[in-house]
């Protein structure tokens, strides 16, 4: 029985219409609610969809410099766009299971901003890590050995006249603004539901390697770092590459959870719901 010819029963029926509605409104409760989700959907599946978008990121990342390896005018923008693109294209593919962090300076930020278990956040530092590893060696089979070794596998490095402090501040302060645009756009509970996130997101990225690429390699992203490190064997002045970018989620994600959350995660200065201020 559909529920239009429910709802023209007549009035000496009106129970039975009524009975009818109440057992409509069960179902549809029913249909709503999402099934429980299994170990795997809470675990291993977000895990697995870090792993796979950091070897698709780490790989197109580190092809990418083999073009910058030639030289050209506009090789800073084409590294620019390639990471910031392919960043909103994993977030909308992947977002929806792990929340599309690819990096474990989001994912330090995101979980003080409350958002995910520190206990995932473990697993998906493994996973991102081991991802970066393996895209860098698909790299490595593609490229020609001149051509690699030119562009030092996609390893990052600081401009020249650059002091290690200089690049540091520079890798902080570029990973707060991406870690805090995935923070208010895609985890804030008054930003949830909108379209917006995979844009701003790659956006971030591609304004901080415009703005940082010549002076600290603006990695942003540990994982980034280490899967190309571990495959060329280069590790000058690496640890950059990690301390910069993890003061910046650190930062961001404080910043977040302290003052710029809505009133549900807000630490500092509450709205006291009960009183209307």
């Amino acid at each position: 029985m559909s529920e239009r010819r429910l709802e023209r029963l007549p009035g000496s029926n009106g129970h039975m219409a009524s009975e009818a509605d109440s057992i409509l409104t069960v179902n549809r409760s029913r249909k709503a609610e999402a099934p429980p989700s299994s170990w795997y959907e809470k675990y291993l599946q977000p895990c697995i969809a870090e792993f796979v978008g950091q070897i698709v990121f780490a790989f197109v990342g580190t092809m990418v410099t083999g073009y910058a390896a030639r030289g050209g005018p506009t090789w800073l923008i084409g590294i620019a766009l390639t990471h910031g693109l392919t960043i909103a294209l994993l977030v909308v593919g992947l977002g929806h299971i792990s929340g599309g962090h690819f990096n474990p300076a989001v994912t330090l930020g995101v979980t003080l901003a409350g958002g995910i278990h520190p206990l995932l956040a473990g697993g998906y530092g493994v996973s991102q890590l081991m991802g970066s590893m393996i895209g860098a060696a698909f790299t490595k089979a593609i490229l020609p050995n001149t051509t690699y070794l030119d562009c030092h596998g996609g390893t990052h490095s600081i401009g020249e006249g650059v002091s290690v402090g200089g690049a540091i501040l520079c890798e902080a302060l570029l990973t707060m603004t991406l870690v805090m645009t995935v923070i208010m756009s895609a985890v804030d509970s008054a930003s949830k539901g909108k379209a917006l996130p995979p844009l701003a997101i790659g956006l971030a990225v591609v304004i901080g390697i415009l703005a940082g690429g010549p002076f600290s390699g603006a990695s942003l992203n540990p994982a980034r770092a280490f899967g190309p490190a571990v495959v060329a064997g280069i590790w000058t002045d690496h640890y950059v590459w990690w301390l910069g970018p993890l003061i910046g989620g650190l930062i961001a994600g404080a910043l977040h959870r302290a003052f710029l959350a809505s009133n549900d995660r807000r630490l500092l200065f509450k709205n006291d719901e009960t009183r209307g201020y």
